[in-house]
């Protein structure tokens, strides 16, 4: 993970000569990774038969409250990737006991508007060395589902970052401040 992370900085970082780069973080709220996760024992143990596979790891999560109404949802991190290889993160609501959706990224971010009442999810991961891949989510019918893909090329990753906040890892879950 810190190494997906350092490769994600250099591209970010070492992006600079080509186009102006539109002003990062406007529409997002915070981003995490699964450094955040923490091993969280009031997770039921059935969540893990929602992954793609399971190895039986401890069930870690990440609080988050997406609706705004005052209680956080649950990104579960699987124990195993996904068989495409990237994170297998399952949104979970303590308060109403429902999945909520399994989205797969190494860095999921939020953005900041909502959408019926909850908002986009977009998730990146390095496939490889010559691919990355990005996934759009929007939240309908008490489930987030797959709205969008696109996979990136290593020029096109460079580019992606630099339309994103700069990633400092000590700034996860840390709210993104509207540019002004």
């Amino acid at each position: 993970m810190a190494a997906l992370m350092g490769a994600c900085l250099v591209f970010h970082a070492g992006a600079g000569a080509q186009e102006p780069a539109p002003p990062p973080g406007g529409s997002l709220r915070t981003f995490f990774t699964a450094r955040s996760a923490v091993i969280d024992g009031s997770l039921p143990a059935d969540l893990a038969k929602e992954f793609e596979k399971d190895e039986g790891a401890p069930l870690k999560s990440v609080s988050i409250d997406l609706d705004g109404d005052g209680r956080a949802e649950k990104f579960v991190l699987g124990g195993s990737p996904s068989l495409s290889g990237g994170s297998q993160w399952l949104i979970f609501d303590p308060v109403r006991n429902v999945s909520q959706g399994v989205i797969i990224g190494a860095i999921v971010f939020i953005e900041r508007q909502a959408e019926n009442g909850y908002p986009a999810l977009e998730t990146y991961w390095k496939q490889g060395g010559d691919m990355a891949v990005v996934f759009r989510y929007a939240y309908s019918r008490g489930r987030y589902a797959r709205v969008a893909s696109r996979s990136l090329t290593v020029q096109e990753i460079s580019g992606y970052f630099r339309s994103k906040p700069p990633l400092d890892q000590e700034l996860e879950l840390v709210e993104i401040k509207d540019p002004e």
